[in-house]
């Protein structure tokens, strides 16, 4: 009788405190977060030719207007995977050639959070700023070919260019409480990259992340009670 009774006294008091663990975010109250994930190369304009899929990183600030709508900033770190593909020089030979891309942003963000009480909270976000995007490509010529001005084989840089423009993204997200002051969040978002044409042949590069995010909730303004007249 007494372990069904420890039991069920252990019931009620994770019953009290699972409210506290699921209380949304306070107005006033702030997060820092880490995120790690990956970014997928896509077939608009072409990037996918050059990249292959990659790990991204970041760190997010948030301020929480209140239980709903937040604002802050975010940077991040794209580091794409290398991409081999043969090219056919003006002279008639092949080509590997091998491209590097990365690229960094750092964007003004807001999120609005549509059930900010729910054990799984979902949410939309978006962010506007720059974006600093670097490719390399090196050239080696493929078995049977050589370089036509030297005939021998050494590889050559052939591109490495950089260049900084307008980024922009948009996602959606769940967060959960892990503590009162832990959150954990799954997002996926879709990123542009304004990058120079006259360099890349395009104007923009599109990139989907899916990202896991480790936040630190802080900061929440206390709660104003009644004054207690005095006996």
């Amino acid at each position: 009788m007494m372990p069904i009774l420890r039991k069920l006294r252990l019931t009620f008091i994770m019953a009290g405190l699972l409210p506290s663990l699921l209380a949304a975010a306070e107005p006033g109250s702030q997060q820092l977060s880490l995120e790690g994930g990956a970014a997928f190369p896509t077939s608009a304009n072409h990037f996918s030719d050059f990249a292959m899929a990659g790990p991204v990183a970041g760190i997010q600030y948030l301020s929480n207007w209140d239980n709903s709508l937040a604002w802050g900033v975010q940077a991040d770190y794209y580091h794409f995977g290398e991409k081999t593909r043969l090219l056919t020089s003006p002279a008639g030979g092949q080509i590997e050639d091998t491209s590097q891309n990365y690229a960094e942003t750092l964007e003004v963000m807001g999120r609005y959070t549509f059930l900010p009480d729910a054990r799984f909270a979902p949410y939309i976000h978006s962010g506007l700023g720059v974006n600093y995007f670097h490719q390399k490509a090196d050239g080696t010529p493929a078995a049977g070919s050589t370089w036509s001005d030297t005939n021998t084989t050494e590889s050559r840089q052939l591109q490495d260019v950089g260049t900084v423009g307008v980024s922009y993204s948009i996602g959606l997200g769940v967060e959960t409480n892990l503590t009162q002051s832990l959150v954990l969040g799954l997002e996926t978002a879709w990123h542009i990259f304004g990058v120079s044409k006259t360099s890349y042949g395009t104007g923009t590069i599109d990139v989907p992340t899916v990202t896991m995010r480790l936040g630190w909730r802080f900061g929440a303004k206390p709660i104003e009670t009644e004054p207690t007249p005095d006996n």
